[in-house]
């Protein structure tokens, strides 16, 4: 009799133990959806949805590598691992919203999302080949911009590795069967600096630029519905 229980113990916990562990995905894989939502990310410009014709730089243009998507979990501030990449975010500039990725989540209250622009690394393999010129440390890139400067063509690549923090609009319950949230960026403040606009050119203003497009990524909230605008 005795023998009869301990089997079906072991019997429950095998058939129960992939629902246990569903779920438990700080700093590791979702094994199994149940205990959490599947979450889209969309990426949206909030500027005008076109460039201004008289203005100097005229993009056409623009894309990222992107790693390591997490979410700030709120009760205990634990990062949670969503995906780790690379990929390349190909992004829209009229304003419309461009999915960054969907994946499975665990259920619970968020205040960040985290991500990191990356410049490919050694021997790695990215899904676009633009962003590798070569071996070389110089000759791998983050984020690519082309357009015009003064009507002349250029290409604009970044060997910045870029961490990008943004506090969601308000503390975010992800607790649904499926949910969105849009990260919301600037594309006319890449090549200015106050009134001034930046040759995308000149080696000097590299620094400048870097940081403008990694400054630009400045919002995200839930928006279920994807009109772009906070539910």
């Amino acid at each position: 009799m005795k023998k009869n229980k301990i089997k079906k113990a072991l019997v429950i916990l095998i058939l129960t133990a992939p629902f246990l562990i569903a779920g438990c995905d700080i700093g590791g894989d979702i094994v199994l959806p149940s205990g959490a939502t599947e979450l889209s990310v969309n990426t949206k410009a909030d500027d005008n949805v076109f460039d201004n014709p008289l203005a100097g730089v005229l993009i056409s243009e623009a894309k990222a590598l992107i790693t390591d998507i997490q979410y700030e979990r709120e009760r205990d501030g634990l990062n949670q691992l969503h995906h780790p990449g690379p990929y390349v975010l190909y992004l829209t500039l009229d304003g419309s919203l461009k999915e960054l990725m969907k994946g499975y989540v665990v259920r619970d209250v968020y205040t960040k999302v985290k991500f990191e622009v990356h410049k490919a690394e050694d021997n790695q393999s990215v899904p676009d080949p633009e962003f590798i010129d070569g071996p070389g440390e110089n000759q791998r890139y983050s984020f690519i911009v082309r357009g015009t400067y003064n009507g002349t063509p250029f290409v604009y690549k970044s060997k910045k590795s870029m961490d990008i923090v943004i506090d969601l609009n308000k503390s975010t319950n992800i607790n649904l069967k499926n949910e969105n949230l849009t990260i919301v960026f600037n594309k006319s403040t890449w090549f200015t600096s106050g009134t001034t606009i930046l040759d995308p050119n000149n080696a000097q203003n590299v620094n400048t630029i870097d940081n403008n497009i990694k400054n630009s990524f400045k919002s995200a909230f839930l928006d279920n519905n994807k009109d772009g605008i906070p539910d």
